[in-house]
């Protein structure tokens, strides 16, 4: 079965969350998240955005196309692209007594810190398989390779790290080879991707 971009990325994105969920089962939010990283649209966001702390979000981050094998398919054949590419997983942690408590935790609170380390312990040098139909599909053939922590955002009540990581994917592209019929007009529709609450988050998304 040919699968394509789509699948291998949120498949991915998919196979972290569940991941994570049994490693840190303290965090009360779970989502995903489809704007920039490292930006002052994600400080903007993690400081609209109020819900229960702690707080996990999965971002595919960005990667690059090369055709594997190089050489061009036999005509009537689908192209191969390998995609080198990065996922980050953003943990916030949220605590009305002051950054230092948000990072090291306090009590029963858990910090960014110890955030850090449940999700490298949980995600580091794994891959994921996905079954579809009747067929096993490996989604990284590289195991996730850790690539570094940044931090993100010190806010008035959170404080928010990027845990990043690097892998690859090949997918299939259609056969390009025979004349497609002529296109006269191309109607595509936008929808809207913030949420309904209102809050205008960039591409936030909570489960």
């Amino acid at each position: 079965m040919e699968h394509g971009f789509d699948f291998f990325v949120a498949g991915i994105e998919d196979g972290m969350i569940a991941a994570l969920k049994p490693a840190m089962p303290y965090v009360k939010e779970w989502g995903t998240y489809g704007g920039e990283l490292d930006t002052e649209q994600l400080r903007r966001a993690l400081g609209e955005l109020t819900p229960r702390m702690p707080l996990v979000l999965v971002s595919y981050e960005d990667g690059e196309d090369v055709e594997s094998p190089a050489t061009a398919p036999l005509p009537g054949e689908p192209r191969v692209f390998k995609h080198d590419c990065g996922f980050a997983v953003i943990v916030v942690s949220g605590d009305a007594r002051g950054d230092l408590a948000r990072r090291r935790g306090k009590g029963q609170d858990i910090g960014a810190y110890k955030m850090i380390a449940d999700a490298k312990s949980a995600l580091d040098c794994l891959q994921f398989k996905v079954v579809d139909g009747d067929e096993t599909v490996l989604l990284n053939p590289e195991p996730l390779k850790p690539a570094g922590v940044d931090y993100i955002a010190r806010l008035p009540q959170l404080t928010a790290y990027a845990i990043h990581y690097d892998t690859y994917f090949k997918y299939l592209t259609p056969d390009r080879t025979t004349t497609g019929p002529l296109v006269q007009e191309l109607i595509f529709e936008v929808e809207n991707t913030y949420p309904k609450d209102g809050s205008n988050l960039p591409g936030v998304v909570l489960s």
